[in-house]
């Protein structure tokens, strides 16, 4: 029985499921030392830019950000791309009327070195529900709120994955 557990030991310590979130620059390569943050400029991706560039200057073992575009082997280039909200009904009272919702925020996340794509994560997803009567000001309430909210949880993922390289 002791040898089955030594097994399933090894084989979790080489899987490398114990590295994710270990790293502290993640997937930014070796010598790179400045680099910048771009979006579309659409106003959610705009939000989710200014969240994660916060998240990004706060950590000091990512390169410091430059606003200029540089296309050199010593720069990287970090694009919030793909980025979309959705709100939609999932619950209805005995009239009809919608009273729940559901907002989501996706993005995708792509790094560039020298106008190549060198790492990108999947799609990064948050969500969260928005319980509401039938007034629409509490409705929309809620939603500005819930937005907020959400493009600082996406930051926090999207920042996580960069770090985990997953």
């Amino acid at each position: 029985m002791r040898w089955l557990l030594a097994f399933g030991l090894l084989l979790l310590g080489g899987c490398g499921y114990h590295l994710v979130g270990q790293g502290v620059s993640g997937v930014v390569p070796e010598g790179v030392t400045s680099a910048s943050l771009h979006a579309n400029s659409t106003p959610l991706a705009e939000a989710l830019l200014l969240e994660f560039k916060a998240l990004w200057q706060g950590n000091t073992h990512l390169p410091k950000l430059q606003d200029t575009r540089e296309s050199g082997a010593s720069h990287i280039v970090v694009r919030i791309e793909q980025s979309s909200e959705t709100f939609s009904p999932i619950g209805f009272d005995a009239s009809g009327l919608a009273v729940q919702y559901r907002l989501s925020i996706t993005a995708a996340l792509r790094m560039y070195r020298q106008h190549t794509l060198i790492w990108q994560a999947e799609s990064v997803l948050v969500s969260a529900r928005v319980f509401a009567g039938d007034d629409p000001s509490v409705v929309e309430a809620e939603r500005v709120r819930l937005r907020r909210q959400l493009t600082r949880r996406w930051a926090r993922q999207a920042m996580a994955r960069l770090q985990s390289g997953f």
